[in-house]
């Protein structure tokens, strides 16, 4: 299969394959499709896709096996260590559901996957083509923008901390995370106005003015979101 592959592309998109140019440069979407082709064997997807070099006088497995072990060394994990990282996640979820952030994208998930249950993926019996996209981007973004808002968090609050590493200002990835959730944000709110437009429903219009306010406030938490460079989406944009 095609190997020239941009390293992360998939870190920082909207997962809709359908709708990318980059999949054949996209190693995720690779092994999805070989996965297929492999009949679920992963591990022969990913050789497939990506590639394993192969071994000179021994089995594969072995190999691979042999090298994992050569670069885990010594290392031991203990139970003092696992009840150490078991209390900073603790602390550190405790933190993030104390933030403003986290509680307006949770009550707009909420409120909003509600919304797609009462009134179903699409609009029934409707020939308005716009509408019917405006349905499948809501429906698609609402689950993504809350993990990407998270993980956003999730990654900042680690540098914070000292437990990931924070070299670079802008190149992160919760400021990758952030930007991903910004550009999803604006996707959405577009999208409800729309429906509400288009079926006067006060909910959808509601929706698409919370979305306004969660977008600023992402702003503000992340003010150099935008600047992050997403591989291969925005090499070469200014934005």
């Amino acid at each position: 299969m095609p190997r020239d592959h941009i390293d992360f592309i998939s870190s920082y998109c909207d997962r809709w394959c359908e709708r990318c140019a980059f999949t054949e440069r996209c190693a995720n979407y690779s092994v999805r499709i070989a996965t297929g082709m492999c009949e679920g064997d992963h591990d022969a997807a990913i050789e497939l896709a990506i590639g394993v070099a192969q071994p000179v006088g021994k089995p594969r497995d072995q190999a691979l096996s042999e090298g994992l072990l050569r670069e885990l060394g010594d290392v031991v994990v203990s139970d003092l260590d696992l009840d150490e990282h078991h209390r900073l996640e603790c602390a550190r979820r405790a933190r993030l559901e104390r933030l403003p952030l986290t509680g307006m994208t949770d009550t707009y998930t909420r409120r909003a996957v509600g919304w797609l249950q009462a009134h179903g993926e699409s609009p029934e019996g409707t020939t308005d083509s716009a509408l019917r996209e405006a349905f499948a981007i809501v429906g698609w973004d609402v689950w993504l923008i809350g993990a990407k808002i998270h993980r956003a968090l999730r990654g900042r609050d680690a540098a914070r901390t000292g437990e990931w590493p924070a070299d670079h200002r802008v190149q992160n990835d919760w400021n990758g995370s952030a930007k991903v959730a910004l550009l999803l944000l604006s996707r959405s709110e577009r999208a409800w106005r729309a429906i509400a437009d288009a079926t006067g429903d006060e909910q959808a219009a509601i929706l698409a003015d919370g979305l306004r306010l969660l977008t600023r406030a992402v702003e503000r938490e992340f003010p150099d979101a935008m600047a992050f460079v997403r591989p291969g989406f925005d090499e070469g944009d200014d934005s």
